[in-house]
């Protein structure tokens, strides 16, 4: 499990700010807490400063009501969902091989798409020699 570094400082916020966290540029993190509040209460809002690290939050896109309710634990860590699977690349279009006209030069997505692509003009040529 990851184990960031984190500095806790206690300074003089105003009522109603009860903590802040700082992710630093070099990974580590500043927990800020007020002085206005009892022992008991600072070590609650520690730990939930400490959820919103261990959770990512500082780098996560979604609501922060969400991501606050969850350092709360008022809600579970979502589940990360599967990695979406790599689409297939596009099949060429189907070609008239006898086609006079100027076309883009042809793309396989593999080498067996080209062999066929290729038995094709052969079987073509040798049936334009008979």
């Amino acid at each position: 499990m990851w184990t960031p570094d984190y500095f806790v400082r206690v300074v003089d916020f105003p009522p109603t700010v009860e903590g802040v966290t700082v992710p630093n540029d070099d990974g580590t993190f500043d927990i800020y807490l007020s002085s206005h509040l009892s022992p008991a209460r600072r070590k609650e809002c520690l730990e939930h400063e400490l959820r919103h690290i261990f959770r990512d939050h500082f780098y996560s896109e979604r609501p922060v009501e969400d991501l606050e309710r969850e350092a709360d634990g008022l809600a579970p860590a979502p589940v990360p969902a599967p990695a979406p699977k790599k689409p297939e690349p596009p099949k060429p279009p189907a070609r008239n091989v006898f086609s006079r006209q100027r076309e883009a030069i042809p793309v396989f997505p593999s080498l067996e798409e080209l062999k066929t692509y290729v038995d094709t003009l052969t079987a073509a040529l040798q049936q334009k020699k008979a």
